[in-house]
C-alpha cells in the first residue's frame, strides 16, 4: 500500500516538476509606463530614463536566469537514473519566456526613445 502511494506521490512532483521550475525565476518583470516626453519635465525625463534602465537590467538577469534554470534542468534530466532528454515542452516553454521578455524590452525601448525625441523638440535647447 505505501508502495503505490509512494509511486502516486512520486508521479505528482514529476508531473509538477515543469511549474515549479517555472517559478524559480519569478516572473518577468513589468515594464514601466511610457511617458509624454512632449509634457514632461527634465526630472521625469530623467526619473523615466532610469525606469527603462532598470526594467532592462532586470530583464537580463531575468533571462539569464531563465536559461541558467533551463540548462540546469538539462543536466538534471541527463544525470537521472534513467537518463533522457528533457522535455521539449519545458525547452519551448523557456524560450517563449524569454523571446516575450525580449519583445516587451524592444518596446520599451522604442517607447522610451520616442519619449526623447519628443521631449528633445519640446525642449530645443535642453
Amino acid at each position: 500500500m505505501l508502495g503505490k502511494f509512494g509511486l502516486a506521490v512520486a508521479a505528482v512532483l514529476v508531473s509538477a516538476a515543469p511549474a515549479l521550475a517555472a517559478d524559480a525565476c519569478g516572473g518577468a518583470p513589468i515594464a514601466p509606463a511610457a511617458v509624454d516626453g512632449s509634457t514632461v519635465s527634465t526630472a521625469q525625463m530623467k526619473d523615466a530614463h532610469d525606469d527603462v534602465m532598470n526594467f532592462i537590467k532586470s530583464s537580463d538577469d531575468y533571462q539569464s536566469c531563465v536559461l541558467a534554470d533551463l540548462d540546469r534542468q538539462k543536466r538534471e534530466a541527463a544525470k537521472a537514473k534513467d537518463p533522457k532528454p528533457l522535455n521539449q515542452s519545458i525547452i519551448d516553454e523557456a524560450n517563449a519566456k524569454i523571446a516575450a521578455n525580449q519583445k516587451t524590452k524592444e518596446k520599451v525601448g522604442a517607447e522610451y526613445n520616442a519619449a526623447v525625441h519628443a521631449y528633445k523638440e519640446a525642449h530645443p535647447k535642453g
